[in-house]
């Protein structure tokens, strides 16, 4: 039997077997696949390469049981085996990334804004074979604003190597925006708003119509160009404190209707004090217009 080894050999897989590193010939043909088969050690991991000498493939061979003396063994001093390897660049994985997400969100494909966060991911080094890109998500996460998102390389259906890939996803939308400045406390008018493509993230509860905003009340000042977001206005008081109103008292067939002093500011629907300017008695009621105010009997 004749061992040629090679100086330097390419491998596939976890393994070195003796045939991938060396040619071996003889006239026992099942003898000469038992050689083949004997593994040598551990492969590198894609990419890198391990060096082998004769003095540790021949304790190898030993340890498989081979007579060493039946064997003509050809070898340089230093066997070099690299495995075989492919790479997969950062602009790949986030390419999976945004593919994923989009078919996430079909309704929103054409709005969304999908970039990776900082400088683009490293490239990944696996093994060469058929390279599959499966993209991992927790369910019932929210996929806007800054996500990290779980690329695995599988390769011949075996997974190689998994990777965080940080992005910034946002979805743009037709907003309302401040036209000019607006102060604490002003009530929005149409003048005061236009309408604008922005890009939003998760958290934002913008108003996407003027007339979902006209006419609440500024809580803090909004500069020309904010969206307004919905936390940032509310309904204005229908009654403020001083007020003269219109105090009507209903129930059990009657009704009565007189004049009171709002002692506190009152939205609709809120429950405030009053004074009756008639008997000057303080009552709770409910303000269910503007300066009008309602009483239960």
């Amino acid at each position: 039997m004749t061992v040629s080894l090679r100086a330097e050999s390419m491998v596939r897989g976890p393994e070195i077997r003796l045939g991938d590193i060396a040619d071996i010939h003889g006239r026992d043909g099942g003898q000469v696949d038992r050689l083949r088969a004997i593994e040598v050690g551990r492969a590198p991991l894609p990419g890198l390469t391990r060096t082998l000498d004769v003095a540790y493939l021949k304790a190898r061979l030993r340890l498989a049981n081979v007579d060493l003396g039946t064997l003509a063994l050809d070898a340089p001093s230093v066997i070099s085996v690299t495995t075989a390897s492919q790479q997969v660049s950062g602009a790949d994985l986030v390419a999976a990334v945004r593919e994923h997400l989009l078919a996430a969100r079909p309704e929103d494909a054409t709005r969304l804004s999908i970039q990776p966060t900082g400088a683009a991911p490293p490239t990944l080094v696996v093994p060469a074979g058929q390279v599959d890109l499966r993209v991992r998500t927790r369910a019932g996460a929210e996929i806007l604003g800054s996500v990290s998102v779980t690329v695995e390389a599988w390769v011949d259906g075996t997974l190689a190597r998994s990777l965080s890939v940080p992005v910034r996803v946002g979805l743009q939308s037709e907003v309302v925006v401040a036209a000019r400045p607006i102060t604490r406390g002003a009530r929005l008018d149409p003048e005061d708003l236009r309408v604008e493509r922005r890009e939003l993230t998760a958290g934002q509860d913008p108003a996407r119509v003027v007339d979902a905003v006209v006419g609440l009340r500024a809580v803090r000042g909004i500069a020309v160009g904010e969206p307004i977001q919905m936390s940032l206005v509310d309904q204005p008081p229908l009654v403020h404190r001083g007020d003269i109103v219109l105090l009507t008292t209903e129930g059990r067939g009657l009704r009565a209707v007189t004049q009171g002093e709002a002692k506190e500011d009152g939205k609709a629907g809120q429950v405030i004090r009053v004074r009756n300017l008639h008997s000057n008695r303080e009552v709770y009621g409910q303000v269910d217009a503007e300066r009008s105010v309602r009483v239960p009997f």
